[in-house]
């Protein structure tokens, strides 16, 4: 199996998408390929790509840059090839923007970084095997606010109303959370938010108790059996 990651993030040191990467490499005799979309290296095409998974990133999915601009039509050409796609929080708001324009994506009323309770609300293959609810880690000012058509909601929390979505009838999927995050990064997160005046951090001091990896194992492995 072809995996084809696109890298977004712009801090130097997450270069490479390591926590994607070591999600991918559930997928039974993978083969993972690391692409840096800030840096113009998308591949010409998705052809020869088995899946497709696109990263978050601190950049606005609402920016106007050319690399956007590029990752959004690769997209839609992922999409209407009919390739399996995964979009992170950031590849999330993208494959809402490639689908149904910019109206899709905006600031979220209440910015969201720390652990999230995800809710789900549809059964769906990507989320097989998962409780109703259970806690993965959430970092984000802006969200989907506004499905395209076609699309249909999977997954909600307290702060965000489109936690996960689907494009109906076909392996397109989108998740605001980061269930490849683990304990060390979301630590990160929270050392660099607390300098942030009236920002409320989700359950900043129970890392140790919420995080199951076995969430990103559940959700990863059920996007390479599709």
């Amino acid at each position: 199996m072809k995996i084809l990651i696109i890298d977004n993030n712009i801090d130097p040191g997450c270069w490479g998408s390591e926590d994607l990467r070591k999600c991918a490499k559930l997928a039974p005799d993978a083969t993972i390929v690391t692409r840096r979309a800030p840096q113009n290296d998308l591949p010409s095409s998705p052809a020869g790509f088995d899946r497709i998974i696109v990263s978050g990133s601190k950049t606005s999915a609402l920016e106007e840059a050319p690399w956007v601009e590029s990752l959004i039509e690769f997209t839609q050409s992922a999409i209407n090839s009919g390739k399996p796609y995964l979009g992170v929080c950031f590849g999330h708001q993208i494959l809402a923007r490639s689908l149904g324009g910019k109206k899709a994506v905006g600031k979220a009323a209440a910015p969201e970084f720390g652990w999230s309770q995800i809710k789900i609300l549809e059964s769906s293959d990507l989320m097989k095997g998962l409780e109703g609810s259970f806690y993965s880690f959430s970092a984000h000012q802006e969200e989907v606010c506004q499905l395209p058509q076609g699309m249909k909601k999977l997954a909600e929390s307290e702060l965000c109303s489109i936690q996960a979505c689907q494009l109906e009838n076909k392996p397109v999927f989108g998740i605001q959370f980061h269930p490849e995050k683990g304990i060390e990064e979301a630590e990160k997160v929270f050392i660099d938010k607390r300098k942030v005046k009236k920002l409320e951090l989700l359950n900043s001091k129970r890392s140790a108790e919420l995080y199951n990896p076995k969430i990103a194992e559940i959700i990863f492995s059920n996007f390479f059996k599709l």
